[in-house]
């Protein structure tokens, strides 16, 4: 029978997905903030299951600034730009999801043997989650022009660590510390700002129109 551990690791996949699929900027943000919550729930229990207690405070620091506060800039962002859906994508709106999902899977599948080598956790579902999260992040910069998108698709890809890290070495007496410093919310301003000058130079968050900037 499969465990919470295992049908929250596949909400997190499913969601990931829909971060990278869904047209509706604000839809997408509300998503992703929905996936953070998933793995926030996902730290508790590990904390209370492995008596871990580094991840007790890294579920709490999580929750403000993943949940909170990253989801409000970038829905400041949208507001600000006066930006609803993104542009057509490389690939369409329909092939890149089934090209992103596919490809992650794949590589998550041959991979997931050496986490599994290396975990704490000696979980399947949840390791292929993490590196499947890890690449729908890596694919949304790939595959996806928006700029507001790729900072969905960095954001998609900080989770897949964190929660690669939490499975792989939760009792490690550094995983709080460095939870904190890899946190998106800085990195989520500084794109936000060049989002915005971006937008105001090209009139558009189509990344793709950089090249013009050639000579």
């Amino acid at each position: 029978m499969i465990d919470l551990l295992s049908i929250l690791s596949i909400v997190l996949i499913i969601s990931s997905l829909c971060v990278f699929g869904i047209r509706n900027y604000k839809i997408a943000t509300y998503v992703y903030a929905f996936q953070t919550f998933i793995l926030v729930m996902i730290f508790l229990f590990l904390y209370i299951t492995y008596d871990a207690e580094q991840l007790g405070g890294w579920a709490i620091i999580a929750f403000f600034t993943k949940v909170i506060f990253v989801p409000f800039i970038l829905l400041r962002l949208i507001k600000k730009l006066k930006v609803e859906h993104e542009d057509e994508p490389l690939l369409g709106f329909f092939i890149s999801p089934v090209v992103a999902i596919a490809f992650s899977l794949a590589i998550a599948m041959a991979i997931y043997p050496i986490y599994l080598k290396f975990s704490l956790i000696q979980e399947h579902i949840p390791l292929i989650a993490s590196i499947t999260i890890f690449m729908i992040g890596i694919f949304g910069f790939i595959l996806r022009n928006s700029a507001i998108k790729q900072i969905l698709a960095y954001c998609t890809f900080e989770n897949g660590i964190h929660l690669s890290l939490a499975l792989m070495a939760y009792n490690s007496p550094e995983i709080a510390e460095l939870g904190i410093l890899t946190d998106a919310i800085f990195a989520v301003l500084i794109m936000a700002i060049l989002s915005q000058r971006f937008f105001k130079y090209f009139g558009s968050l189509d990344v793709s129109k950089a090249d013009e900037l050639k000579g």
